[in-house]
């Protein structure tokens, strides 16, 4: 019996520890976990999920990238239709959407590189998402000494609103943040132009949208043979009709070629055409025609406004039936243009008469800042009329002190080119995507805007304008992209291609243009 006991007990033992030493067993050598798969059917999310990947292709983890950069991504799925969109983050914000391959899209990494996280979400219809991040590296530049030259457009006009002629480098000063500058070059002469017309042709303009289309096609009149325009629409999409061309013909077409739907992008258009606009380096001015708020777009009015800001066009407004006056009014104010309002397209003939007139009666002048800094801060512009008489002087009201750099070579076109969207019959059964629906947006009078100077009593010894005060900085969005098949484009502003046939339209991408104003 003591025998049979001892055995019971040596037993207990090794049994007592073996289970104390298990749990660190198992902590050693874990048993791997059978897939869930193994043991239940596939739902049809993971099924989908299976090869949806995202990678970014440019630029690599810790690359040194500053300037205009390109950054695309490459996502691989079982099948590329259910690819609902990609998002681009820039330090956790949003600075573009892309719905259709090739995902891409240019970012102004800034004057110097610095340690950036560059994000890409890959999201699937079904409602899931992928996402993949790099690291750009920080590296410390030196420079030598440069001189900063700021290129000013200025527009005087007298009691009757017409442009003044005849005047001097002596009848103005220029101050930047209040410090005078010298003005180095002062120009009358008449200097080739890029222009832009952009038309809303939102459901709104049935009606009266022919009157627009022969108005606009008039003013193309004022052309000469160095210029060069284009054509823009805009409904709830920005559509490029016509690049810049100086084939008449062809910009004549386009306009024509315009016909009234959807909501109204208007922030949208205006980014994207100062984005086309920006390698230009001749005058630059666009000609914006709306009636009504914005209803459409994915940027706002503040980043609008500070796009603008950064800009150096010319922004005329003109603003048809119940068209936002203070909007209009602010994009115009701050670009250096003007804003004119009308009751109906009668009228519009005559307007663009007078902004033919103001084109052509400006004057340029240049100046070299007396602060070299380029730390990327608002710098102030004022301009004061010395001398006699009731004028008004516009100008732009300031500029962002970054160092310019020139595009790439192959940097690819921001069009392509599809034919006109068609009304498409509702599927009854497919569910409302949040993120397409049109975000409406309501304009409110702008309390700390500046009176519009055409409505103030200038003072005949010193006109001057008082910009508003530094710009806060506001994270873009930016919509959807166009189709894959991208086109070239000139940006020499010649004529490259063929003019589009009547309802060709280009999606046209609204993101931030890259290029720095004032020059440097």
């Amino acid at each position: 019996m003591s025998g049979r006991c001892t055995r019971v007990t040596v037993f207990t033992l090794l049994l007592a520890a073996a289970l104390a030493a298990a749990p660190a067993a198992l902590a050693q050598s874990p048993v791997p976990r059978r897939s869930p798969n193994a043991t239940r059917a596939v739902t049809a999310p993971q099924a989908a999920r299976r090869g949806f990947e995202i990678k970014i292709i440019e630029p690599a983890d810790g690359a040194i990238i500053m300037g205009p950069s390109r950054i695309s991504v490459r996502v691989k799925a079982d099948d590329t239709a259910r690819i609902a969109r990609v998002t681009f983050y820039v330090d956790d914000q949003v600075v573009f959407v892309d719905t259709e391959a090739p995902y891409q899209t240019l970012y102004d990494f800034g004057s110097t590189p610095r340690r950036t996280v560059v994000k890409a979400v890959a999201t699937h219809t079904a409602g899931y998402s992928v996402e993949t991040s790099v690291v750009t590296r920080e590296l410390k530049l030196s420079y030598s000494v440069e001189v900063r030259r700021v290129v000013l457009t200025v527009t005087v006009t007298g009691p009757d609103g017409m442009p003044v002629t005849g005047l001097s480098r002596e009848n103005f000063r220029v101050f930047e943040d209040g410090t005078a500058q010298e003005i180095l070059e002062f120009d009358v002469e008449e200097r080739p132009l890029r222009l832009a017309l952009v038309l809303d042709t939102s459901g709104s303009m049935r009606g009266q949208l022919t009157q627009v289309q022969l108005a606009a096609a008039g003013f193309l009149d004022v052309l000469l043979p160095e210029d060069r325009a284009m054509v823009v629409d805009f409904d709830d999409q920005v559509m490029l009709l016509q690049d810049l061309t100086g084939d008449r013909t062809a910009l004549r077409d386009a306009l024509m070629s315009t016909f009234a739907r959807g909501g109204t992008a208007m922030y949208d258009a205006i980014h994207a055409t100062l984005r086309r606009l920006a390698p230009q380096k001749e005058r630059k001015a666009i000609v914006l025609l709306s009636d009504g708020g914005d209803t459409a777009s994915v940027m706002d009015k503040d980043n609008t406004l500070q796009a603008t800001r950064a800009s150096d066009v010319l922004i005329y407004a003109i603003g048809i039936g119940g068209a936002d006056h203070s909007v209009l009014k602010s994009i115009s104010r701050e670009a250096g243009g003007r804003a004119y309002f009308v009751g109906s397209a009668d009228e519009l003939a005559g307007v663009y008469q007078k902004i033919a007139d103001e084109l052509r009666h400006q004057y340029i002048m240049a100046y070299a800042s007396t602060n070299p800094e380029y730390d990327g801060k608002w710098r102030k512009l004022q301009v004061e009329f010395r001398g006699k008489g009731d004028y008004k002087v516009r100008f732009r009201r300031g500029y962002y002190a970054v160092r310019s750099r020139p595009r790439p070579l192959d940097q690819p076109p921001v069009t392509e080119e599809r034919p006109a969207p068609e009304e498409a019959e509702p599927d009854p059964q497919a569910e409302p995507d949040p993120e397409s629906e049109p975000h409406p947006q309501e304009t409110q009078p702008d309390p700390e805007a500046e009176p519009d100077p055409e409505e103030t009593q200038p003072d005949p010894e010193a006109q001057q304008t008082e910009p508003d005060p530094e710009p806060e900085h506001h994270p873009e969005e930016t919509p959807p992209g166009p189709d894959p098949e991208q086109q070239e484009s000139s940006d020499n502003g010649a004529a490259a291609e063929a003019p589009p046939a009547a309802g060709t339209r280009r999606a046209v991408r609204p993101s931030p243009p890259g290029s720095p104003p004032g020059g440097s």
